[in-house]
């Protein structure tokens, strides 16, 4: 978890020279609709199961987010917005790379099955 949150501190720490030092209303509101968007899409993915950190950082970010925004502070809600979109974005990826090496476990498996009873029926191996 300390590693996550040092990522995403230097991702952010990066991203700054990029967020201007004004942001516009428009351009914030823009990056907390994207940040909804992609922790909804952690949401739907699982990610509560097989991501937990990166989703709970996410919502940490997006709630940052939103509270910038009720004040009006447009830069920081587009910087907590950008974190909570990556972080929404990562706990989605891990949540599919979860269910994708289930899925090929699983496929293994019926592979393995499929062997030994080929092979007690006298099939080839």
């Amino acid at each position: 978890m300390n590693r996550l949150r040092l990522l995403l501190l230097l991702i952010a720490a990066l991203a700054m020279p990029g967020v201007a030092a004004t942001v516009d209303r428009d351009t914030a509101q823009l990056e907390l609709t994207q940040a909804i968007t992609s922790v909804q899409a952690a949401d739907r993915d699982d990610a509560a199961t097989y991501a937990p950190g990166e989703l709970d950082e996410a919502r940490v970010m997006l709630d940052s987010a939103q509270a910038a925004a009720d004040r009006r502070d447009w830069t920081s809600t587009a910087v907590y917005a950008e974190r909570a979109k990556m972080a929404g974005d990562l706990a989605a990826s891990r949540s599919r790379q979860h269910r994708a090496e289930a899925a090929t476990a699983e496929i293994e498996r019926n592979v393995e099955t499929l062997r030994r009873q080929l092979t007690s029926y006298g099939g080839a191996p």
